[in-house]
Order: structure tokens, then sequence, then C-alpha cells
């Protein structure tokens, strides 16, 4: 029981990341209807400009705070200059748009913060204290600081994002907008504007991750690489327009792949990322629309 309470508390770690990254590809793709596969190059960007704000001084909580304000007015004029001009619903364009977006923001941060340190890493400040007796104490297990505070954030961003999208005209625009657009237009709701605040959203929530992952993967251009691909697991898994259910299945995923990777010698790390795609391939053939996803009616 110890070894699997250790276990499942390390596999939280990773699945709080999954979670908050997937958060931010519902919250554009409710807006949009697309996946924006280069969100978490955004975050990393966003993990490279707190690492200089802080290295002029400026405290770390002030600089998440200050990328995360980045991430979202960078999140509406990317949405505007690159996305709403390819207008209609041709997803390949959408694809293609967002891969070469990741390629930039890649090779942007590697040519600002890294080539002149020969491609090196560099060390990100902690965000609380990261010593051998900083933890707290769950079950007899540790948990430490960096990821229970990661879960704290979610959990604050998850219910204001709940509150928006149930309880606000607001929310309520976002969703008729989401669902049906060309009504949505004949009732007065700006469209565009409703797509430009889920690409500011999504790149916010982005802000905030990637300077709260980076202490404990050093800041490389590959640092957000690994998670995204599970985090599209999860969006897909939970439901692409259920945040909630994003995050779920996020969590659930950095537990169970951690648990089998465990308990199943012949897994072990290189065949983790199988184990989510195979959870995910499972329940996409019971429910298409994902766990908590809603399922689309189209008349003929």
């Amino acid at each position: 029981m110890d070894l699997f309470v250790a276990r499942a508390f390390d596999g939280l770690g990773n699945g709080v990341i999954y979670a908050f990254l997937a958060l931010a590809l519902v919250c554009v793709y409710r807006a949009s209807k697309h996946l924006n596969f280069a969100q978490g190059e955004m975050a990393m960007f966003c993990a490279f400009l707190a690492y200089s704000l802080t290295r002029i001084g400026i405290p770390v909580i002030g600089a998440i705070a200050i990328t995360a304000v980045f991430g979202f007015l960078a999140g509406a004029a990317l949405e505007r200059t690159l996305i709403r001009p390819l207008g209609g619903t041709d997803h390949y364009s959408y694809l293609l748009v967002t891969i070469g977006l990741f390629l930039a923001l890649n090779s942007l941060a590697g040519t600002i913060w890294l080539a002149r340190r020969g491609g090196d890493a560099l060390p990100f400040p902690d965000v609380v204290p990261s010593g051998p007796d900083d933890y707290v104490s769950v079950f007899g297990e540790r948990l430490r600081y960096q990821p229970l505070l990661t879960m704290i954030i979610l959990g604050v961003v998850v219910g204001l994002v709940y509150v928006l999208f149930r309880f606000t005209k607001l929310g309520l625009a976002m969703r008729t907008a989401a669902s049906n657009p060309e009504s949505a237009r004949l009732l007065g709701i700006r469209v565009n504007r409703i797509n430009s605040l889920g690409w500011a959203m999504g790149a916010a929530v982005g802000g905030l991750l990637g300077p709260l992952v980076a202490p404990s993967t050093t800041l490389t251009t590959a640092m957000m690489f690994p998670f995204i691909i599970y985090a599209v697991a999860a969006a897909t898994l939970g439901g692409t327009d259920s945040p909630g259910g994003a995050v779920l299945a996020g969590l659930l995923i950095g537990v169970i792949e951690n648990l089998i990777a465990s308990y199943l010698s012949f897994v072990g790390s290189d065949l983790k990322q199988a184990v989510a795609l195979v959870l995910l391939l499972v329940v996409l053939m019971v429910r298409p629309s994902g766990l908590f996803g809603s399922k689309r009616v189209e008349r003929a």
C-alpha cells in the first residue's frame, strides 16, 4: 500500500501538468472548435520570459503574474493576426498554422535565450521551498510543495473557468458562439471577439503553467513537448468542450500511467505514452465525444 500511494503521488505530479495544459487546450477549443498544437510552446516561451524578469530583480511570483498577463495579450494578438484571417472551418489550415507557430516559438526562444549558452538549459528559481524537509505528509507519503502549489492554482483556475462559463453572460455568449456561430451572430454576439478571448484565456493559463513547471524540468525549448502529447490525449479523453472533464482526465492519465509503469515491468518508462494512447482509444470506441464531452447532434 505504501508503494501504491507513493507511485500514485508521483503520477499525480505529472497529471497536474497534463491537466493544466489540457485546460488551456479546451479554452481555445470551446471558442474556435480547433486545437492549438502550439499551446505547449506558448507556455514554454512564457517560462523563458519569466526567467528574464527574475534576472532583473522581479520576484518570481510577480514574474509569473506578469507572464500570465503577457500570455493573455499575446494569445489575443495571435488569434487576430494568424487565426482569424483563415476564416471558415478548414481544419488543415488551422493545423498547419499552429504547427508553424510551434516551430516559430521554439526557434525564437532558442535564439533569444539559449544560443549564447550553446543550447545549455537554464536554471529557473524555485517558486516555493524545495529542500529535503519541504513537503506535506499525506497518508504517510511526501507530497512536495511544488506539485501541491500547482494543484492549488489549477483548482482556482478551474473554479474561475467554471463560474465564467456557467454563471456569466460572457460565458453564455461563449457557449452559444461555440455551438452555433451563425445563430450567435444573428443574436448580436461578436463571434470574432469570443474566439480571441478563448485564445487569450488559453495563453494565460499557459503563462501560469510554464514558470510553475520550469523549476523541476529546467528551461529548455523542449521542456513542454512531452506534456503536450498527454494534454491532447487528456483533452480528447475528458471532452474537448469540458474544462472539468479535461482536468480530471489529465489527473487520471498521470496516475494510471505511473501505476502501470511501476507494476508492469515490460511497460517501464519507455512505453508510458502508449498507456495514455491505449486508454484514449478504448474510451473513444465507447464514447467518441469523450467521458464528459457533449454529444453533437446534426440534422440532415
